[in-house]
């Protein structure tokens, strides 16, 4: 619904000495959808490792109630159904599927791949899923279904093309591997790739290791002098260890890749695609990182991650609590940048708002000033 810009609703906050006025705005465009956080697999790479909450599924009248308000949500385009969990373990996956198909949504359904079977390979392209992602690492913290995987993904492709056949669609669903990178991976990463597009891949996200615990961090490649990567050669000379990957797989995929050092440039992908996360208890995030109570280890400290819920479907409608005046401050300082940057910060040794998300030095509450995402060192689908 548009507004005279005179009347559109808005909210005023103090402001550099005056006023700043946000108006509100209907443009809830993407949805997460966390069905459960359990999972079927426990990888050691995985941030439930770090959870401090209980894990749970959605239950029906949370579920119930999302699946009424999608009719509330005009500008919803995308919706993304995954999380910090395994979807396919929630029994009822499919319905949802279903009504965000129904819905007009693009849908995108985020899983590890074990539980793919023949039928609801049939069922998902009956749906025309939009994007198929799952996770792949060969190497010693990742996923051990490899073979499998490999399979599943064989299968889904050849009834996609049968599907398909020689229409201009006949990569569609997209299946996407998302790919943490760790040094003992490296070496394995083009062959691998290679393979994975052959079958079928179309995408692949690489994203970083964020370790869960402290012997983790000389598996990471994020360039820190506390992971002892500086002492490698490619980074000595600052080379792109990924340039032999990317050169591999030109023209025959598409890849987004993180970056390994601290660059000027932040960006938030939630922000961006007016975003918002639904939790499997109905809680409304901006984001995966604020989803959860954890703790994250980066350049060789311990921080606590304090979730940032803006309300719960149960209590109020989705677009209503999209439009609080909380959530729409937090996303203006957000895409506005309206925060300063910890991880390079010369004061950071000795500072102790970097201990939690709590808060920052410019009275932020909470704050996104030491997030690795923004920095596109690690990659969200």
């Amino acid at each position: 619904m548009s507004y005279p810009k005179s009347s559109r609703p808005r909210e005023v906050y103090p402001f550099s000495g005056g006023e700043l006025v946000l108006y509100k705005s209907a443009r809830l465009e993407k949805l997460y959808i966390e069905l459960t956080n359990r999972c079927n697999f426990s990888c050691r790479m995985c941030f439930r490792n770090n959870f401090r909450g209980e894990f749970g599924a959605m239950p029906d009248r949370v579920l119930d109630a999302l699946l009424e308000q999608l009719k509330t949500l005009p500008d919803l385009q995308e919706a993304l159904i995954g999380g910090i969990g395994e979807p396919l373990l929630h029994p009822r996956f499919r319905e949802v599927v279903a009504a965000l198909k129904h819905r007009g949504a693009v849908v995108e359904v985020q899983t590890n791949g074990v539980l793919i079977d023949d039928d609801l390979i049939d069922f998902l392209l009956r749906e025309d899923i939009d994007r198929i992602i799952t996770s792949y690492e060969c190497g010693a913290v990742g996923h051990v279904q490899a073979t499998g995987l490999k399979d599943t993904i064989s299968r889904l492709a050849e009834r996609r093309r049968t599907l398909r056949g020689g229409h201009s669609r006949a990569n569609h669903p997209r299946i996407t591997l998302q790919w943490i990178l760790t040094a003992d991976t490296l070496e394995r990463l083009v062959p691998e790739a290679r393979e994975m597009v052959a079958l079928g891949v179309n995408e692949l996200i690489l994203s970083n290791l964020l370790p869960m615990d402290e012997s983790m961090a000389a598996d990471s490649l994020i360039f820190s002098p506390q992971t002892g990567r500086q002492d490698r050669v490619a980074w000595k000379n600052r080379g792109d260890i990924l340039e032999p990957f990317i050169d591999a797989l030109r023209y025959r995929a598409k890849v987004a890749r993180p970056e390994f050092h601290l660059r000027t440039e932040r960006r938030c992908s939630f922000v961006d695609s007016n975003a918002a996360v639904i939790r499997h208890d109905g809680a409304v995030a901006p984001c995966y990182r604020l989803l959860h109570e954890s703790r994250e280890y980066y350049q060789g400290r311990w921080r606590e991650v304090v979730p940032q819920l803006f309300g719960n479907i149960l209590d109020d409608a989705v677009h209503q609590i999209w439009s609080n005046r909380e959530f729409l401050w937090f996303r203006h300082q957000v895409a506005n940048k309206l925060y300063p940057s910890c991880p390079d910060c010369e004061l950071r040794d000795g500072c102790e708002y970097i201990a939690d998300t709590t808060a920052d030095c410019y009275a932020n509450s909470p704050s996104c000033a030491d997030c690795l995402w923004d920095r596109q060192i690690l990659i969200c689908p």
